[in-house]
């Protein structure tokens, strides 16, 4: 097999010193227990103890994004041999329409579950 070569078609730049950069994608979880202070979600990947991370919930067909703190993972395997991840996540600032559906909820009042 003979090598592809160099096919940049720009010239690269070293970077002197740190540069800060960030990565984002997305992965489906299934909410196992939420709460107006948090929630336990299974992942089919893991999310990095004490890092912070962006959910999105879909609650009565409105989107509300929160931020949240990782404080647990536990590896779980699953029947097919694939592991999932239990995640405990800490909201950092849940937002009121959420604290409201999760306490109507828990009364047995929400909509859009």
């Amino acid at each position: 097999m003979t090598p592809l070569g160099d096919r940049r078609a720009h010239a690269r730049l070293e970077v002197v010193g740190s540069l800060v950069g960030r990565l984002e994608w997305s992965e489906f979880v299934r909410a196992l227990d939420i709460s107006t202070t948090g929630a336990l979600v299974e992942s089919p990947v893991p999310m990095a103890p004490n890092s912070r991370q962006s959910l999105n919930l879909l609650i009565g067909g409105e989107a509300i994004v929160v931020e949240a703190h990782v404080r647990r993972l536990e590896r779980r395997p699953r029947d097919n041999n694939q592991p999932a991840y239990l995640i405990g996540l800490e909201f950092a600032s849940p937002p009121q329409r959420l604290v409201q559906w999760v306490e109507n909820l828990s009364s047995g009042r929400a909509e859009g579950t």
